[in-house]
């Protein structure tokens, strides 16, 4: 006889919640990730600006998202 489970009827309730809960702050979560982004790249290029960059500079030039997405 299969075993059953009677605690939970449904094992995937709490999988689905979660995954709507993710769904629903998706877009926020991207509009944080691109401020913080944003800050990010504002900060190194004021500072490579500045003349204070000594950082090595990175082969090859600009990556997309110092290009602005473009």
């Amino acid at each position: 006889m299969p075993k059953r489970i009677t605690d939970d009827p449904h094992p995937f309730q709490a999988l689905e919640e979660s995954a709507y809960q993710a769904f629903r702050e998706w877009p926020v979560w991207l509009v944080l990730r691109e401020r913080e982004l944003d800050a990010h790249l504002t900060t190194g290029r004021a500072a490579t600006a500045a003349g204070a960059g000594s950082a090595p500079e990175q082969p090859g030039g600009d990556t997309p998202l110092d290009q602005g997405g473009q």
